[in-house]
């Protein structure tokens, strides 16, 4: 049978892959902020002349693990959102396939024009 709607398939395949880009760069995102932000607390704890480097890099740790996970969570709910549009899109296209195929099923169990009808039920004998 023929493939049908080329152009929906290709929107859906770019829907899938634009879900899996999407968590990548959530994912690459959550590490550049877990280590800028170890970074910034080591660097930030020498303030004022004061070497506070232990309390800048736990700070910063905790704010960065934080601020990682959240952007984690916001990912994958983005991701799955995204890669549903795309499974959805494929969804349709498989129903459309097999409504269209059980017809042309029913078209051959079908009768012709020719054929004899079907004999009517007598009515039981009294």
């Amino acid at each position: 049978m023929e493939k049908r709607f080329r152009v929906l398939r290709i929107i859906g395949t770019i829907y899938k892959v634009i879900g899996w880009i999407v968590l990548a760069l959530g994912i690459l995102s959550a590490l550049g902020i877990c280590a800028i932000s170890l970074i910034g607390g080591a660097t930030g704890g020498t303030v004022l002349g004061r070497d506070n480097t232990l309390q800048g890099l736990i700070s910063g740790g905790i704010a960065g693990v934080a601020t990682a996970v959240v952007i984690l969570l916001l990912a994958l709910l983005y991701f799955l959102g995204i890669y549903a549009v795309g499974e959805a899109i494929y969804l349709a296209l498989a129903v459309e396939e097999n409504t269209r195929e059980t017809v042309m099923l029913l078209r051959d169990l079908r009768p012709g024009p020719g054929a004899a009808p079907a004999p009517a039920e007598a009515p039981p004998p009294a």
